[in-house]
């Protein structure tokens, strides 16, 4: 049995060398992540990924981390390189340093602990280089330096001495195998290493892996490019055509069939089970750089590669692969078919042409290499046509046709770009060919294309032909609008009527008709139109509403009713759903950007097969596969940051499983943060790599959010300013599929200011109990002031009344007084205005009485003088009222004229009754009057008056006699 089981395999060797002698005919898309981006040292020596998808690196800075959206590093206490790393079930991350070696630990804050092992170590054995492998079997963790193995088990360091020296240590299938300078390959069994494989084949090469290929098989490469099977104990070799001798330090399985081989000199081999390179992936295949020190595949089935100063990532597993016929320099890809079991491309420089292998499902994984078809270069190769059973070919020369590996010219000098068949009778006879310059003829008869020339009609480019159900001819400019088109009869002439936006269309800009499910639409910037021929206008397609306000370029529909479109730098498809009869949107971020723009083509050849063609030659999508493999995202915060005085990292990107379940539980374990700590920067990844990284976030927090925030590809969200209490941030990512992931969350509390705390709110509470105790102790005593304040206020006001009533009494006295002196000093001024005129009457009746007595009378005249005398002498002594005058004016005037004596005796009559008249404030001319004198008299009188008073100049008389 164990013979047959050999000769099997050997035969199996040899029939899958011959069935893989080619490359594969589609290369995965390669993605490059240069130093500049991961921020690590030139050299990664190990790549492993731990159980929630996260990718770590022995990179010679440190370890590095990638979650599909941020790196980060995390350095030996000795800061020197990690040559291999192990991952355990509990996501415990061993590594082997340089003089070091240990495990770092998930912390919830900090992100990874490190712990070194070292000091477990016997002393004798501490002086140790480099630990080049590690692995980790059954309850032990073992690390390989050149000169001893260490074996962690509990807390405990066992030591395993080399013979002569440890040259590899690797498991398979559980268990633990080394390779030893002088004893072969050793296997560690029942604690003790036994040999296993003595006599090796090599000799003094060192083992680079060792892994099970399916059931007592194991695979074993060497470093020296040299790869083998181990059935039974026994090594057989497997490359030997490709065992050039070159370096190849590592080696990993990508699924049952294959295996990546890292080379140092052309970047990584895929190889089959008989060891045979299938695919070689180098610097022309998308890789920065060559020389490979480490590969790896996750569980998408990318292949992960470390080179000089770049990571890479291959999405080999993926469902999207490109077609590149021309390696050395790049064509675009314009059109593809698959036309007698061969895929012809055309493209800027001609048509390419592979075998495609029959029985295939994916054609991409064909054995083969392009061919340029001879003739077809020195311009652009626009579109393949199948007409009547034959390869037709639009060129920028004319229009050509196709048989086996050469072509045939049926219409030179005009570029041409499409046909169009004017029946659907085959075989077709008439087709009418849109070129540069307008439209020709194509006629078929008796299986022989011939060319009947160009029609008359207006000159343009047609590049975008389609005929209705009406028969109605439509073709599009996508610069000047859509054109209807009407042949003449005899089919030598036509005339095209220009339709603008004044027809209906949204603009008269990037237009382009298609035919799809048998009817003509026109795509345009607001979505899919239809012509209504009763209206005469162009409308919004109801059946294509699903497709409204996307600017369409290109449509294609398929077998099974999906519909296939290009907008400006996107793939999509619109899925059909036959029992609502609509279309759901499915897009293509994985290849945003590479298809051909302004050239769109697909070619659905069927499910597992559609061409799309690219800025360098087509792309293939297998869409059963890319839909089969599609699994639900996983959302992954990846780091939390606090923004204060300062910013703080509160969680680094790692949950531990403690601290996960501590998180479930609300107020236990939560991180509690001071109220400083009130903006946060939320970062949030999901470890999709390679092709799958499109994905999209959506995010909540809740205790501040009401709803989910819109899809966004940002993986980054701040909040400012919050206020104290409980928070639970939500994320959750899709992936263009409307596949969702589970939430992941993370709780912490904002603690209140210190003013908002408990103590703070029972001193408050107390304050505000004294306070308000003291108010109202503050209230009494306020009110008795009041009271007191009142009273006196009112005694006060009492007082005021009085004194106003007093004051108002006085006021009446006063008003009085004063009315009674005016009408005093009146009376006063009629009293010496008559005085004083019964004193002039009185001094002119005595000199009267002296001349009377002068004359000579007789006896009886004597009689009447006598009487006129003795009236006189009565009139006379009214005169001397005067003095009753004076006497009377005194008192009115405060003793006014006595005053006047007694400062002034030497005054006379005459000048105290002048004075008692300006004290009357008598006017001169009213003095004259009662003096009987002149005005002038008056002044000089007046002037005689200052000099008897001696007033000085600068006073006056008036204020003078006022004063006394």
């Amino acid at each position: 049995m164990k013979c047959f089981a050999i000769l099997f395999f050997i035969l199996f060797s040899a029939f899958s060398n011959a069935l893989f002698a080619q490359d594969l005919l589609g290369m995965p898309l390669v993605y490059n992540y240069s130093k500049s981006v991961y921020q690590g040292g030139s050299r990664t020596w190990d790549i492993k990924q731990d159980s929630h998808g996260i990718m770590y690196f022995g990179n010679s800075e440190g370890l590095l981390t990638f979650d599909g959206r941020y790196w980060k590093t995390f350095s030996l206490p000795n800061h020197t390189n990690i040559r291999s790393v192990w991952i355990d079930a509990d996501d415990r991350i061993y590594v082997g340093g340089q003089g070091d070696f240990g495990y770092f630990e998930r912390s919830s804050q900090s992100g990874l602990v490190y712990r070194s092992l070292q000091d477990l170590v016997p002393e004798k054995y501490r002086n140790f280089a480099d630990i080049w492998n590690t692995v980790g079997v059954g309850q032990s963790v073992f690390f390989r330096a050149t000169n001893v193995i260490f074996e962690l088990k509990g807390q405990k360091i066992q030591v395993h001495p080399a013979a002569v020296e440890w040259y590899y240590m690797g498991q398979s299938a559980g268990m633990l195998y080394a390779q030893d300078k002088k004893n072969g390959l050793l296997e560690f069994r029942d604690n003790k290493w036994t040999p296993y494989l003595k006599d090796l084949p090599f000799k003094d090469v060192k083992i680079a892996s060792l892994m099970p290929f399916g059931k007592d098989r194991m695979l074993l490469s060497t470093l020296n490019n040299e790869t083998y099977a181990l059935l039974n104990m026994k090594l057989t070799r497997l490359n030997a055509q490709d065992g050039d001798g070159s370096y190849t330090p590592s080696l990993a399985k990508i699924d049952d069939s294959t295996f990546v081989v890292g080379n140092a000199k052309e970047g990584c081999h895929i190889r089959n089970l008989a060891g045979n390179t299938i695919q070689r992936i180098g610097v022309r295949e998308g890789l920065q750089n060559k020389n490979v020190t480490a590969v790896f595949v996750d569980r998408q089935k990318n292949i992960w590669i470390g080179t000089d100063n770049v990571i890479s990532v291959i999405s080999y597993g993926s469902a999207i692969r490109y077609l590149r016929p021309n390696m050395e320099n790049d064509v675009t890809g314009y059109s593809s078919l698959i036309f007698n079991h061969t895929l012809y491309l055309s493209s800027s420089n001609g048509v390419y042409y592979a075998g495609i292998k029959s029985g295939l499902i994916d054609q991409s994984r064909s054995p083969a290499v392009f061919s340029l078809l001879q003739g077809s270069d020195g311009g652009e190769a626009w579109r393949l046509e199948q007409l009547n059973g034959q390869l037709l070919l639009g060129h920028n020369k004319g229009l050509f046709q196709i048989r086996g590996h050469s072509i045939q010219p049926l219409s030179r000098g005009i570029g041409t770009w499409k046909l169009l068949p004017l029946n659907m009778v085959y075989p077709i006879g008439e087709s009418l060919v849109g070129t540069y310059q307008g439209l020709e003829l194509l006629h078929f008869h008796n299986g022989i294309f011939s060319s009947r020339g160009s029609l008359n009609g207006p000159s343009d480019s047609f590049r975008f032909l389609e005929q209705d159900e009406h028969g109605t001819i439509w073709a599009s400019h996508p610069y000047r609008g859509i054109y209807r088109i009407t042949l003449s009869q005899d089919k030598k002439s036509y005339q095209a009527q220009l339709y603008t936006r004044k027809h209906g269309l949204p603009a008269d800009y990037q237009n382009y008709v298609f035919k799809i499910k048998n009817q003509v639409v026109f795509a345009t910037e607001k979505g899919l139109y239809n012509y209504d021929y009763s209206r005469q206008r162009f409308v919004p397609s109801k059946q294509f509403a699903a497709f409204k306000d996307l600017t369409i370029r290109y449509l294609r529909d398929d077998q099974d009713g999906n519909v296939w479109f290009c907008t400006k730098k996107t793939v999509g498809l619109g899925q059909f759903d036959s029992k609502q009869g609509t279309y759901h949107l499915i897009n293509f971020p994985e290849i945003e950007g590479m298809n051909t723009s302004g050239f769109e083509h697909i070619y659905s050849f069927d499910r597992n097969n559609i061409y799309v063609g690219a800025e360098k030659g087509a792309l293939h999508i297998n869409y059963d596969k890319y839909l089969k493999q599609s699994v639900k995202p996983v959302a992954i915060l990846s780091r939390i940051v606090a923004t204060g005085k300062g910013d703080s990292l509160i969680f680094g990107g790692f949950f531990s499983n403690a601290s996960k379940r501590q998180q479930a539980s609300v107020g236990d374990g939560i991180l509690q943060l001071p109220a400083v700590f009130n903006s946060f920067r939320f970062s949030f990844s999901s470890p999709s790599y390679g092709i799958h990284q499109h994905i999209e976030f959506s995010y909540k927090l809740s205790g501040y959010d009401e709803s989910w925030s819109s899809w966004t590809q940002q993986s980054e969200k701040s909040y400012t300013n919050l206020q104290n209490g409980e928070y639970t941030f939500l994320v959750k990512v899709r992936n263009n599929l409307n596949q969702e992931s589970s939430v992941e969350e993370y709780s912490f509390i904002v603690l209140p200011p210190w003013y908002k705390s408990l103590w703070a709110k029972i001193g408050y509470f107390l304050l505000a109990s004294l306070a308000v105790l003291g108010l109202i102790r503050v209230r009494k005593i306020e009110q008795n002031k009041q009271q007191l304040k009142h009273e006196k206020q009112l005694a006060q006001l009492r007082y005021i009344h009085q004194l106003e009533i007093e004051k108002n009494e006085k006021e009446i006295v006063k008003l009085n007084n004063e009315k009674l002196a005016n009408e005093v000093m009146t009376k006063t001024k009629e009293l010496a205005s008559t005085s004083m005129q019964l004193l002039e009457n009185s001094g002119a009746l005595i000199k009267v009485r002296d001349e009377l007595a002068k004359l000579d009378t007789g006896e009886d005249e004597t009689s009447n003088l006598k009487r006129i005398n003795n009236l006189l002498k009565d009139i006379e002594k009214n005169s001397a009222n005067w003095n009753q005058f004076a006497s009377h004016f005194d008192e009115l005037n405060d003793g006014f004229l006595n005053k006047l004596k007694l400062r002034h005796p030497g005054l006379s009559r005459n000048d105290l009754k002048v004075c008692a008249y300006l004290k009357l404030h008598f006017t001169s001319k009213q003095i004259a009057q009662l003096q009987n004198i002149t005005v002038r008299g008056v002044e000089i009188h007046r002037y005689r008056l200052r000099k008897k008073l001696q007033i000085e100049t600068e006073l006056s008389l008036n204020d003078y006699l006022n004063a006394i």
